[in-house]
């Protein structure tokens, strides 16, 4: 299926994309976007950056706006430097500038790809790991939350070590769903519609009540940070609502877009995380992080890079910003 020709054009000039047959996995090269926007998305180990600039909007039923904003920004957009990182494993998380890479025997590995640093962490006392999270903090320290059958094991960067924290919810997240942020790892549950908080601090958890219209297992929605909110994407008939989590644990209808014209395709909210009220979607075999209040997308060209089926394994980056996790 097709999109209309004017959605999401970008100059090849605007991104610099790699996939695991132009390089090997640890020569991985990607854009660093403006401070607190997403810059690129990985998955396995492959990356594709997100475009620094806004390119033409994806077309929304009855408005003009999106356009106006999108030329705009689009003659404001400075292309970005490339920066090279070097780690080995698969990305599967990431917070705040760092990204969490899973490798064999059960080793991690954090990575910073705007400086290419990279931290080998001591494995968890267990193995085979039902899915892990990162969650930083503005001051440069992070933690790594691991779900096992019974209990999650955290690694503070502080210590250097690990700690068991009993949970029996833990081997009920949905992998591929995890949001941090306020000192949190947030999971989707697959058991209920609901969402899993995590303490890392104190290792304790508590269920939050889904999204509006996301009782439905059929929902299509996702876990991300927006705009310094914990948020949901939801997609509601051919558009895309965003939800904010607060005061307490109530859902607050944040802004959504109605319509996209999207002659059909396929459209899926992935995670994300921004500082401002951008998305990650997955249109079709396209990614593109959209900004539901000016209507406006930058596009992650592939060329030729295959995305997994399994939109979980699909990890934004974000650089560090004073306001995702504080």
């Amino acid at each position: 299926m097709s999109m209309r020709s004017s959605a999401m054009a970008t100059a090849d000039d605007d991104w610099i994309d790699v996939a695991e047959e132009f390089c090997s996995p640890e020569e991985w090269v990607v854009l660093v976007g403006d401070e607190g926007s997403m810059a690129a998305v990985f998955f396995g180990r492959a990356a594709a950056s997100i475009g620094a600039g806004v390119a033409a909007p994806i077309p929304i039923v009855g408005s003009a706006a999106g356009a106006a904003s999108a030329r705009r920004c689009a003659d404001d957009a400075v292309a970005p430097a490339p920066i090279s990182i070097a780690g080995p494993g698969d990305a599967i998380a990431a917070s705040r500038g760092r990204v969490l890479l899973s490798g064999p025997w059960s080793r991690y590995y954090v990575l910073d790809p705007s400086t290419g640093e990279r931290h080998a962490l001591p494995p968890p006392r267990r193995t085979n790991a039902h899915d892990a999270a990162i969650a930083c903090d503005a001051r440069g320290g992070y933690w790594v939350a691991c779900a096992f059958r019974g209990c999650f094991e955290i690694y503070a960067s502080s210590t250097g070590k690990w700690r068991e924290a009993p949970s029996a919810a833990a081997t009920a997240v949905v992998p591929g769903s995890t949001a941090s942020f306020g000192g949190c790892v947030f999971w989707k549950l697959a058991a209920s519609p609901g969402v899993l908080a995590l303490d890392v601090a104190t290792g304790t958890t508590r269920e939050i009540a889904p999204p509006p219209g996301c009782s439905d297992p059929a929902a299509l929605w996702q876990l991300g940070v927006a705009a310094g909110h914990l948020c949901a994407a939801v997609r509601v008939g051919g558009g895309v609502e965003l939800h904010g989590l607060g005061p307490g644990p109530t859902w607050k209808l944040l802004h959504g877009i109605c319509d996209l014209a999207l002659d059909g395709v396929d459209l899926r909210p992935l995670r994300f995380e921004s500082d401002s009220y951008e998305v990650l979607l997955r249109v079709g075999e396209r990614v593109v992080a959209l900004d539901v209040v000016e209507g406006t997308a930058r596009e992650a060209r592939l060329d030729g890079a295959v995305l997994p089926e399994d939109d979980g394994k699909i990890v934004p980056w974000c650089r560090a910003t004073s306001t995702l996790l504080v």
